[in-house]
């Protein structure tokens, strides 16, 4: 995998890409890198193995990328992350694939660029449930807190935390999905619940969810 840089409304962002044909774009988790989730993971070098042209992306907060601690910055703006993408690389469309945090960001942009996907796969993601309203400081003294993967900016981690809410298609737009997804889930995943899967399985339009063993770690 190539690690490259792209400039995203003023902010440098990091992302590998490798392979020809097809190609999937991949969101890692909260905390996560897409080093971590996907390079040494083995999952980057499979689905070029599989014939995909893949690009792992570090979410803006995240890995090598920048980490600014303005909440407004993240949201709906890691949205437009991925769009700024794929115009630097010239890509129309894409099969888009995320995990957890990367899920809300994959299923939203998907509400809101339908035309520029495949397919959508969603990993340990159910409901897309809003969390009560924080303010920063509540958001920092959450995150001093919580373990965090190392390499981290906790203040950009706890500005990335509070755009989450946004990051939630409406029920309408769930029931009427025209993108062919895939959504997996661990039978003890103890993050994204199975009455929240089971919810949006039986919601979300042109979706095929299925269980398997483990939890949202792995």
């Amino acid at each position: 995998a190539d690690s490259e840089f792209f400039d995203s409304d003023g902010k440098t962002l990091r992302y590998f890409q490798g392979g020809s044909g097809e190609t999937i774009v991949l969101l890692h988790g909260f905390s996560g890198s897409a080093e971590g989730a996907y390079i040494d993971s083995g999952t980057f070098a499979a689905l070029v193995d599989g014939g995909y042209h893949v690009v792992a992306l570090d979410q803006i907060g995240h890995g090598a990328s920048d980490k600014p601690h303005n909440p407004d910055r993240y949201g709906l703006q890691m949205i437009e992350d991925v769009r700024r993408l794929l115009d630097h690389l010239g890509i129309e469309k894409c099969h888009l694939a995320g995990y957890s945090m990367g899920s809300k960001v994959a299923n939203t942009f998907r509400s809101r660029y339908p035309e520029r996907l495949h397919t959508t796969i969603l990993g340990g993601y159910g409901w897309p449930w809003q969390s009560p309203k924080i303010t920063y400081a509540e958001a920092q003294e959450r995150l001093a807190e919580r373990t965090v993967l190392p390499g981290n900016d906790r203040d950009a981690l706890a500005a990335v935390s509070m755009g989450m809410n946004v990051l939630t298609p409406t029920e309408d737009n769930l029931r009427e999905n025209s993108v062919p997804s895939f959504a997996i889930i661990g039978d003890r995943d103890n993050v994204a619940s199975r009455e929240d899967f089971n919810t949006l399985k039986s919601t979300m339009g042109n979706l095929n969810a299925i269980t398997i063993p483990g939890t949202h770690a792995g």
